[in-house]
């Protein structure tokens, strides 16, 4: 249970509730006997008095609106208002860290992921850039190390390994920011993530890595896909003939030639139970774009581009000089009805230094 003091007269954004139960629950801790930062708290530490918000800015139509100034940002600390300044990235060198998950119910979306490369030419298309990839399945694989040459990548988009039973994601995220963290301090750090919605088989707890997401200025993109929908897809597509006569009712004739009814029930409550990779996302500050076959895959790659084009970096020095959680809300000045995704939290301690 979460203690009430701590969350007392906080207005905690949706996935914020979904990854603090993450980090209290029984069964998340009993996955790892590492010792933890703090027994009762996430651990999400940031060891600077400088934040950095990234936030993407759309009206209810979806568009961009008009360019927007410091004064236009209303973000608050804990409820304190702060004074953000607006921070010129439009030609700041990328550094972009690509993790594919290669195993499990990837299989499938793999000959997808062929266009890959053209999409990051796109995104890095104004800037320095270095980008890597990793594949992942019960354990993430460094594929390719940073390099400016995108072309040279194209072979691992378009050939990927294929990988065993896992989608490992916090292992990977885990994994990649600690590649990231080393490039130079200048570049914009950026993790593209190609995965399932949720984790399978990560030893990884998920207060480690909001911790060192905390700790370090990373961005995850996140493009998903379902397996369950894949699956269930499937099965009304290619029905299975194996299956027994299913008796709907005593009065009916027994239905041939059905899927299996209860393995879909079965995995629609798993994928109700969390979902890893937008939760990660949204808390960096990043966005989450669901996916399902080809044509939805190019859109949404298209759209990942438009949107970081669009992404406003905000940056604020606390003026709460408290330890602990601290949540962020931002908005828009005489627009309520536009839509924000950005950072909603971090994790102050009373130590002084600088996120490289």
């Amino acid at each position: 249970m979460l203690n009430p003091e701590f969350v007392k007269g906080t207005a905690w954004p949706m996935g914020l509730w979904v990854i603090l139960e993450l980090l209290f629950s029984p069964a998340l801790l009993s996955q790892s006997t590492s010792p933890v930062a703090s027994p009762q708290h996430p651990a999400i530490t940031a060891t600077s008095n400088l934040v950095i918000v990234p936030a993407l800015v759309r009206n209810p139509s979806g568009e961009s609106p008009p360019e927007l100034k410091d004064s236009d940002f209303l973000l608050t600390d804990n409820g304190v208002r702060q004074a953000v300044k607006l921070e010129d990235t439009e030609h700041q060198p990328l550094s972009v860290l690509v993790l594919m998950q290669t195993g499990g119910a990837a299989a499938e979306e793999l000959p997808l992921y062929a266009r890959l490369g053209t999409m990051l030419s796109y995104l890095t298309a104004n800037s320095p850039h270095r980008v890597a990839l990793v594949e992942f399945d019960s354990q993430p694989e460094y594929t390719w190390s940073f390099t400016s040459n995108i072309d040279g990548l194209d072979d691992g988009f378009a050939h990927p390994d294929g990988g065993d039973g896992g989608a490992a994601i916090l292992d990977a995220v885990n994994y990649g920011i600690d590649l990231l963290r080393k490039e130079p301090p200048k570049y914009r750090r950026i993790i593209l993530l190609l995965s399932q919605t949720h984790d399978e088989g990560s030893r990884a707890r998920a207060d480690q890595v909001i911790q060192s997401l905390g700790e370090n200025n990373i961005t995850i993109e996140c493009i998903s896909f379902s397996p369950e929908k894949r699956w269930l897809k499937n099965q009304f597509k290619n029905p299975s003939p194996e299956n027994a006569p299913y008796q709907l009712s005593p009065d009916l004739p027994p239905l041939l030639h059905t899927f299996n009814l209860g393995e879909p029930l079965i995995m629609a409550f798993q994928a109700m139970q969390k979902n890893t990779s937008a939760e990660i996302a949204a808390l960096s500050g990043g966005e989450s774009l669901p996916f399902g076959n080809k044509a939805e895959l190019d859109r949404q790659l298209a759209a990942l581009t438009n949107h970081f084009a669009a992404t406003y970096t905000l940056s604020f020095r606390p003026t709460s000089k408290e330890p602990g959680f601290h949540a962020l809300q931002l908005r828009i000045a005489g627009h309520p009805e536009f839509h924000i995704s950005s950072r909603t939290s971090y994790w102050a301690t009373d130590a002084i230094g600088s996120i490289q």
